[in-house]
């Protein structure tokens, strides 16, 4: 069985391969080179590099959070897709958008007009090559795997997705689509926006989008590092773990429009301070 440890030591080994571009010395507090240092979620990198002023490492928001407790990062700030995986690391933090789970597709696919008129009927074709992230390793994917039990009730074969699909990092899942590695991928909206790539809308059933929906999400769960997580609307956090981080995350989640042009959804109120239980 490979250990949570083990995963987070093959996401250090693989920074520099995964296009991140930082490398772990510079994400201690107070970075080396002056800049506030950051830990985001994968689906995050590029809206936190327009911020600016800040050195930004990216992974999937568990990973980040072994990351910060196992003292493998000191980042000034953090940010991540599930408000629950601060615990730990902060009392408090601060909501500031919402998103879909989304399918996007290769526009040159043999399955992308299938995917559009029948996304369920075409996810069951045996040759098709679907995409999606590690559920031990981000949000995005214990939520696919979520949605996929949630979509049995509408006759998907959820299981069969799952095991022929192939399992990418965060970071790197719609170049592979965009590239023609992958027919489809489950992603989050906001990552198919700032790709430029199509998107089959999944209903609302089964994208944790709609907060009037969260008893429904939460009818499913998975176990995330032997804890059990209940499923719910998509919401994303971020906390300044020290005083320099906290004018970058003020910059972060009052950005709206920065938010909203990348494809996030920012609802009325926020950013919203929210204890972390």
């Amino acid at each position: 069985m490979v250990t949570r440890r083990q995963v987070v030591s093959g996401l250090l080994g693989g920074a520099a391969a995964g296009g991140v571009g930082v490398t772990a010395l510079s994400l201690n507090a107070g970075g080396s080179d002056g800049r506030v240092s950051t830990l985001v979620a994968g689906s995050l990198l590029g809206v936190a590099e327009a911020v600016g002023d800040a050195a930004v490492e990216a992974h999937g928001s568990a990973a980040v959070r072994q990351l910060v407790r196992d003292g493998a990062r000191e980042p000034d700030a953090v940010a991540v897709a599930d408000p629950r995986l601060l615990a730990g690391i902060a009392d408090s933090a601060r909501l500031f958008a919402t998103n879909a789970l989304a399918l996007t597709y290769d526009r040159d696919s043999a399955y992308a007009d299938r995917l559009q008129s029948d996304w369920a009927s075409a996810l069951g074709a045996e040759d098709i090559r679907v995409g999606r992230t590690d559920p031990a390793v981000d949000p995005l994917g214990y939520r696919t795997v979520m949605a996929l039990r949630l979509a049995e009730a509408s006759d998907v074969d959820g299981q069969a997705v799952l095991r022929r699909s192939s399992i990418h990092p965060e970071t790197e899942i719609t170049n592979l689509v965009d590239g023609g590695s992958l027919d489809c991928a489950f992603v989050y909206e906001s990552m198919a926006v700032e790709r430029g790539l199509p998107t089959v809308d999944l209903p609302p059933r089964i994208d944790f989008s709609d907060p009037d929906m969260a008893d429904h999400y939460g009818s499913v769960a998975v176990e995330v590092d032997g804890e059990r997580l209940p499923g719910t609307p998509i919401r994303y956090a971020a906390t300044a773990l020290t005083e320099r981080g906290r004018q970058w995350v003020d910059r972060l989640v009052i950005g709206h429009s920065r938010l909203r042009e990348r494809g996030f959804t920012v609802p009325a109120g926020y950013p919203e301070r929210r204890p972390i239980e």
